[in-house]
């Protein structure tokens, strides 16, 4: 830790002159938490100085303090003056035990008291403290007490709204544990590693320094509350007890003020001392400010709220270890520090001051004991109670029994709202009850065993916030143990086997609960959606007068009856998302808190109650919004009317009571006390449309206040329930905007982000299944918990964005579940379907289609447009592969089109060269061994294919090459590589007619041809015009015997030449056929203006003409013969040579020898097909021999001296003779054997052996007569075979024949 006290000591310092403790208890909090000053006072933007400006002497955050103005301490908080009193506000303020700041100091009853019309004109109650004597006072006093009781309440639950919405959460979260979080803190494993502990403690003190100013605005919160908490609870008997009064305006200086000028009086004052009536003596006692019997319900909630609050807060501190840990950290740190300081004598008064301020912090807000220090303050200060001989317990049980039945009869029905949560402040409502006892009255033990049984049966733990569970058993036995009540006593472990028994119990029955509430939604969406949407007025036809009052009659009570409609339909919305809410709240943090594992198959159920919170608030807050202000404006309006209706019998009683009363009786005063409540009341609900919280708390307040035993009698018991309803109604209503924000948060999906991919993996598996979308409603659930993760203190902010880590952190880690689950599954599933719809084995699966053109989605206030995540995640695959593998272009190119066709894709090409799986052999690759490719395949005529001869090692196919292959080929590289292509053919041509020539030019083979072409001459000349067969087969076996330099002999070296040039000019016609088909493919997508240009030229777009002109040059430009060119070149080449060609006048000659050899070659080929063990070539065609054989002759201009050898009538003649000769053979056969047949009939047994032996003689020679004919049939078919196939060769060459 070297280094850390210079660290610590500048962090303490700049923390010592913002939070000044002299300032620790007089902060407000609303001030600290606005969002324009929250950011001020945390981030630290501005340097703030302990002395304050100079200017003025007022410190800064005390200028922050000071526009809390509209939520003033009440006057009733003295002890002293009660709420009987008249006297004006400021000097309430100055006896107030509670000091406030300046700006604070506002007259509260001028919110709610209203204009009445007096002998003097209009005048104001409150501006004259004495008007009317003492029934203007009793007027003021109530008018003064209904404003401060509902200031109260509107501060308390504005607290709460601050509480929960910032306080709270930026405690829960201060070990929140995001990935994304930086410098974030090891866990306590690593704590052995000194390296690691050192980097915890340093993260840690800086975490809790940057936490340290949220400390102190919870900690003034929290003074709040508990200042809160006495003022309400002394505000609850101080309306029903009388009270001493102190006076001031006897024309004498009070003891504290001094004179006139040195106290500072008001003008208003110094009126007021002067019209009030004078008392004998210092002191008078004043009735109580409300009488008998008036209920304070509303109050005793408020009270209930603020001790909630504290509770949750007390929980959020204790449970949260590393707080308390860092919190133990930096308090060493600042002892070890202040040491130092004292030991050098270099204690400066902002450090102490900043000392006395983790004191008080430590003392209550980090040791958990704003709850306890809440219920033991002293809450009679003066005796005031004591000396009425008021229980103030009792009231405290009335309104603990009466808000304990009312919670207990909603829960777990229709009509349950926060009852739930009401009940955790009633508890601590008990607390206090049990406080408040006298040491020799007996706790009420029905009541602690109601508290007991009744609602744990019902709700056995519940969610204080976020994690902080609230079990009411473990709470009543820490906080108000009754042992004495049989029954009541439990330990921990026991009370939460309990609630974890009645969980399980529960779970049976939750889908069955879950599937009414979303039935019921459904049927409410389509309500709200038809009773909420704009409607047209009905034209009303015109009549006469009597006509139209009736019509205008018919049309307002249709115009009540809609809003009314429209009213319940609303309403119904808010309990069907109550019930949504609170089941959703339940089930999850029951099973989290009590260690339970949430079944899967609780995972549909879960989400269907997200889909309806967020259906009711889009319905509500967006779709249907304009419409709800609307109706909100009327019902208020409508509810207001009812009210006042109410009352008219009430102001008729009071109207009537004022004119013959006697003022000094106890019934005047109540009867005025009455008669200000209604005024009251009647400005309220007159004054305005919208009713603030304050002003729905005045009129609660204004008509409990008129519940006086007075005028009971006046009251019927239904009109009580109708004015309670009412009240009700109003209340909500009023509130619809907040209610359905707090109702419909799912801010509390944070705590159980866990189970967010179990979520989006079962939305993704659901949502291919069903017909509707629901994605977007479960995304913004999840993304709810942003708005509490901004107000995240122990982070460091980003600068570039007003966003923290924290924020980020969970940001990403949705973005990442989302497109771990939901978009890489369905591009998955898209991939798949697209390859398979590309091979023709299945179609296009809708789900997938719908998902893909649903609108975007949106994350924490971000688009997830998942149809270009899916063309993202396609393009970068298609492109992938492709390039991996050239070949399946085409594939692929084909995927994308029926990617845009079918789902809308749009995928960009990513313009590779298109290939296919289906060309076989790339024109490219083989052009680079075109050698290696004229040897190795053969060439079929009629397919006009090659075939492969002998498959590589371990394939099990043959390769073939086609116009298909080499068109697929340009496809891919081009048309521009045919010319290329074209010169590789040339080259190879001339290459192996070179060996040609030298194998003809060798002495031998010379010598033998020049014999052979003699021999053939002088039989011309005899008349003799057909080479032989037999005379061919000799020549040949003597070429045969003619050995080569590579080993082969001549006539098959021969064979093989002729053979490889016969495959290389069939390559060059297969390339010019692939070009045209190219070329015709490409045809349908040419402009046509180029063949009517000529006709209609005038009509031509400009921009258009260069292409035309381009096409139109495309299609006149002939297409070069590549044949042509071929036999050109080389017979200019042979004619230039004479001398060296002259060798090749004799290849006629050798052609009967080369058909003999290739009919040999080709019947080995296929016979080899037919072995399993091929120890040579096998094919099953071979014409490149033929279309070889037919190039040489165009070339050597020699098809006519091989025509003259008329060498096929030679092998006709030949096969036809042999096939004459196995006839007479298999007759002569038949008759032999028959004979044989018929002697052996008519020998006897003893000559039997002789006739088998020769039988068996004779069955060989008919096998060999049949493999004859067998053979000969083949030699013929392979000879025809070549026959026909040479003719169809000299056909291409047929413009060349001399």
């Amino acid at each position: 830790m070297e280094g850390a006290p210079s660290i610590v000591a500048r962090r303490l310092r700049d923390a010592a002159s913002v939070h000044a403790s002299q300032l620790a208890g007089r902060t407000t909090l609303e001030s600290s938490l606005r969002p324009d000053v929250s950011d001020f006072a945390i981030d630290g933007a501005p340097t703030l100085s302990v002395g304050g400006d100079a200017d003025d002497g007022v410190h800064t955050l005390a200028k922050l303090a000071l526009p809390r103005s509209s939520c003033p301490q009440p006057p009733l908080d003295d002890g002293i003056t009660g709420g009987g009193s008249s006297v004006s506000v400021d000097v309430h303020l100055t006896a107030m035990d509670v000091r406030l700041d300046p700006l604070e100091r506002c007259a509260p009853d001028r919110i709610v008291v209203p204009q009445h019309e007096d002998e003097g004109g209009l005048v104001r109650g409150e501006a004259d403290g004495a008007h009317g004597g003492i029934l203007g006072e009793q007027r003021s006093a109530t008018w003064n007490a209904i404003t401060a009781l509902a200031t109260l309440c509107e501060e308390v639950e504005e607290l709460e709204t601050v509480f929960y919405s910032q306080i709270l959460p930026s405690i829960v979260l201060f070990s929140a544990e995001d990935d994304a979080i930086p410098n974030r803190v090891e866990a306590k494993k690593d704590i052995l590693d000194e390296e690691a502990q050192q980097r915890r403690e340093s993260a840690l003190l800086a975490r809790m320094g940057r936490f340290f100013s949220a400390l102190q605005v919870a900690s003034n919160g929290t003074v709040r509350l508990r200042r809160l908490v006495k003022n309400m609870v002394v505000q609850l008997g101080a309306v029903q007890t009388p009270s001493a009064v102190p006076f001031y305006y006897d024309d004498r200086p009070s003891e504290e003020g001094g004179s006139e000028d040195q106290n500072g009086s008001s003008a208003s004052e110094k009126e007021n001392a002067a019209t009030a009536p004078k008392r004998v003596g210092e002191e008078a006692m004043q009735p109580p400010v409300f009488g008998q019997g008036v209920p304070m319900y509303r109050l005793g909630k408020a009270i209930a709220v603020a001790l909630r609050i504290l509770v949750a807060v007390d929980a959020a501190v204790a449970s949260n270890a590393e707080l308390q840990e860092a919190w133990a950290m930096y308090k060493d740190v600042v002892m070890e520090h202040s040491e130092e300081k004292r030991s050098d004598g270099a204690l400066d008064p902002e450090f102490a001051s900043f000392e006395r301020m983790m004191a008080q912090l430590d003392f209550h807000l980090m040791s958990s004991r704003s709850f306890v220090s809440a219920i033991e303050q002293n809450f009679d200060p003066r005796g005031r109670f004591r000396a009425a001989k008021f229980p103030l317990y009792d009231e405290l049980k009335a309104i603990i029994l009466t808000l304990y039945a009312q919670s207990c009869e909603r829960i777990n029905t229709e009509e349950e709202t926060t009852e739930r949560k009401d009940c955790v402040g009633i508890y601590a409502l008990y607390v206090l009850y049990r406080h408040l006892l006298p040491p020799n009255v007996v706790p009420d033990a029905k009541l602690h065993k109601s508290l007991w049984t009744v609602y744990p049966a019902m709700c056995p733990i519940m969610e204080l916030y976020g994690p902080l569970p609230f079990l009411p058993r473990e709470f009543m036995m820490t906080h108000a143990p009754y042992k004495a009540v049989k029954g009541c006593s439990a330990d921990v472990t026991e009370i939460r086997s309990e609630a974890a028994a009645a969980t399980l119990k529960w779970n049976a029955s939750f889908p069955a609960r879950v599937a009414q509430i979303r039935l019921e939604a459904l049927g409410w969406i389509a309500r709200a959606d038809s009773e909420l949407s704009p409607t047209v007025p009905e034209q009303h036809r015109t009549a006469s007068e009597e006509d139209d009052e009736d019509a205008e009659e018919l049309a307002l009570a249709s115009s009540i009856a809609d809003i009314e409609v429209a009213t319940s339909c609303i309403l119904q919305g808010l309990a069907i998302a109550h019930s949504a809410s609170i089941l959703l709240r339940s089930q999850l943090f029951a099973h989290r808190a009590l260690g339970l594992n949430c079944d899967p198959k609780h995972l549909q159920p879960l989400m269907s109650l997200m889909e309806v919170l967020k259906s009711i608030e889009k319905m509500l807050r967006v779709r249907r919004r304009a419409a709800v202000l609307a109706v909100q404006r009327s019902t208020l309006k409508m509810i207001a009317s009812n009210i006042l209706k109410r009352f008219e019998g009430v102001r008729r009683f009071v109207d009537q009571s004022s004119s013959s009363m006697d003022f000094t009786s106890e019934r005047a005063r109540s009867i005025t006390r009455v008669g200000a409540c209604l005024t009251a009341l009647e400005g309220v609900l007159k004054g305005s449309s919208s009713f603030s919280p304050i002003r729905r708390h005045s009129v609660a307040f204004s008509i409990a206040a008129c519940m006086d035993t007075t005028i009971l009698g006046v009251f019927a018991p239904e009109d009580l329930q109708a004015v309670e309803m009412h009240l009700q109604s109003l209340t909500r209503m009023a509130s619809i905007e907040e209610t359905l924000g707090r109702v419909c948060d799912c801010t509390f999906l944070y705590f159980y982000r866990d189970l967010f991919p179990a979520f989006v993996r079962n939305l993704y598996q659901t949502s291919l299944k069903s017909a509707a979308n629901r994605t977007q409603l479960v995304l913004s659930a999840f993304s709810d918990p942003e708005r509490v993760l901004k107000h995240v203190r122990h982070v460091e902010r980003s600068p570039e964005s007003a966003t923290n880590a924290c924020f980020d952190g969970y940001k990403d880690f949705i973005f990442g579940v989302v497109k771990d689950e939901y978009i890489q599954p369905l591009c998955k599933a898209i991939e798949t379907d697209l390859r398979l719809a590309t091979s023709g084995t299945k179609g296009v699966d809708g789900c997938l289609r719908k998902s893909i053109l649903a609108p975007p989605l949106y994350v924490c206030q971000s688009k997830v447009d998942v149809k270009a995540e899916v063309e993202r995640y396609l393009e970068k695959t298609i492109y992938d592969l492709s390039a991996l593998n050239l070949d399946d272009c085409n594939t692929y190119t084909v995927t994308r089109t029926i990617a845009a066709e079918r789902f809308g894709l749009n995928l960009t090409d990513p313009l590779l060269p298109d290939g296919s799986c289906n060309q076989g052999v790339d024109l490219v690759d083989l052009l680079r061994d075109l050698g290696s490719f004229a040897f190795k395949y053969n060439y079929n005529l009629v397919e006009q294919a090659f075939v492969e001869r002998r498959p590589e090692p371990g394939a099990r196919f043959v390769s073939t090459f086609g116009i298909d292959c080499v068109a697929a080929s340009f496809k891919q590289h081009g048309v521009g590589i045919a010319s290329s292509a074209v010169t590789a053919c040339y080259q190879l041509l001339a290459k192996k007619f070179q060996l040609f020539t030298e194998l003809l030019a060798d002495d031998r083979v010379k010598s033998l041809l020049s014999r052979e072409l003699r021999w053939f001459n002088n039989q011309k000349i005899e008349g003799h015009g057909v080479y032989p067969f037999d005379r061919a087969s000799a020549f040949a076996q003597e070429l045969k015997q003619v050995q080569t330099p590579s080993g082969n002999n001549s006539l098959d070296e021969c064979r093989s030449i002729v053979t490889e040039m016969g495959n290389i000019i069939a390559l060059a016609r297969t390339i010019r056929a692939a070009k045209r088909k190219v070329f015709c493919n490409q045809m349908p997508f040419l402009s046509s203006a180029a063949a009517s240009r000529d006709a209609d030229s005038t009509s031509q777009n400009p921009e258009t003409t260069d292409v035309d002109d381009v096409i139109a040059s495309i299609l006149q430009t002939p297409d070069s013969d590549v044949v042509r060119a071929y036999v050109n070149v080389f017979r200019g080449v042979i004619q230039q040579s004479q001398a060296d060609s002259a060798c090749l006048g004799t290849f006629h000659c050798i052609i009967p020898a080369l058909c003999l050899c290739s009919m040999e070659a080709s019947i080995q080929g296929k016979e080899m097909l037919h072995k399993s063990n091929m120890t040579r070539d096998g094919y099953f065609s071979d014409d490149g021999f033929a279309l070889g054989l037919a190039f040489v002759l165009s070339v050597l201009d020699q098809s006519k001296s091989y025509e003259s050898l008329n060498w096929f009538r030679s092998i006709q003649s030949k096969y036809a003779a042999e096939e004459e000769d196995l006839v007479e053979k298999k007759k002569a056969h038949e008759v032999k054997r028959n004979a044989k047949i018929a002697a052996s009939k008519q020998s006897s047994w003893f000559s039997s052996g002789d006739a088998e032996d020769k039988t068996q003689e004779e069955d060989e020679e008919l096998t060999v007569l049949t493999l004859s004919e067998k053979r000969l049939e083949g030699n013929r078919r392979e000879m025809a075979m070549l026959f026909f196939s040479v003719h169809s060769a000299q056909s291409f060459f047929k413009a060349f024949r001399s």
